[in-house]
């Protein structure tokens, strides 16, 4: 009998492994290394689209910790006895990063991002939840302006959430803007102020409360994982929550 190798790996290592949405890389990178300064075990750590890790633990690869951008995902996973207990972890919100040269503030920022010549770039929906949350956005938006659906849904050019990224991979926020494949790209607020780290030039831009969508993130350990359980204890600790909110999430 042969078994994949993500199993044998796990098996072999008997290291934690990690799942976590892309979006919370860099917190929950900050999280892990106080968690061990307390005494944690250290985790193998996996990152990308929420849809696509869930699909792979459903194919049975070994998770003893899935944080998700969409609680849907570990509700379902626990639902499915894959998981332990589903618990919302923290919040983000939607925001639009743009060129410097692209005037979307004000009142017309819909007819804006709706015209023809302006490139508007997003994650991919049903496999990464930031997509599905861009689609509610543009459905919400089109009780305002009617024909902004269509016109969001037929020109969107999703560059990112189709797989699983690499660990040395480039942003695709970050080469989006350098290989001019979009003017626009509508993200989470968290990613988009990471994104202006490396590209200072960018502008941020707010998506009013009543259009926004905002988005629950979930967190599961794996039901017979004790190092699983530790560690998602920890994150829904004040000083984990400090760290996300530190990083521009949402409190629980």
């Amino acid at each position: 009998m042969t078994f994949p190798a993500t199993r044998l790996i796990s098996a072999a290592s008997q290291v934690p492994r990690l799942f976590a949405a892309g979006s919370l890389r860099g917190a929950m990178e900050e999280i892990m290394a106080a968690y061990q300064q307390q005494g944690g075990t250290a985790f193998h750590t996996q990152y990308g689209p929420s849809g696509k890790l869930r699909q792979e633990i459903e194919a049975g690869v070994q998770a003893d910790v899935f944080a998700s951008a969409s609680v849907g995902h570990t509700e379902a996973l626990a639902q499915q006895n894959l998981l332990g207990t589903s618990t919302l972890f923290t919040h983000n919100d939607l925001c639009v990063l743009a060129r410097p040269d692209l005037d979307l503030h004000g009142d017309d920022l819909l007819a804006l991002l709706a015209d023809p010549a302006v490139r508007i770039a997003t994650s991919t929906p049903v496999s990464d939840p930031m997509g599905d949350y861009t689609w509610q956005f543009f459905r919400n938006a089109d009780k305002r302006q009617a024909g902004f659906y269509a016109a969001m849904n037929a020109k969107a050019i999703r560059l990112s959430g189709a797989h699983i990224p690499a660990a040395d991979e480039r942003l695709p926020y970050i080469t989006a803007f350098e290989a001019d494949k979009a003017d626009a790209y509508i993200m989470y607020c968290t990613n988009a102020i990471s994104t202006r780290i490396v590209l200072p030039q960018l502008q941020v831009i707010a998506i009013p409360d009543e259009l926004n969508v905002r988005s629950a993130y979930g967190i599961a350990a794996g039901k017979q994982s004790e190092q699983g359980q530790r560690f998602v204890h920890f994150v829904l600790s004040a000083a984990g929550q400090a760290i996300l909110k530190k990083h521009g999430f949402g409190s629980c």
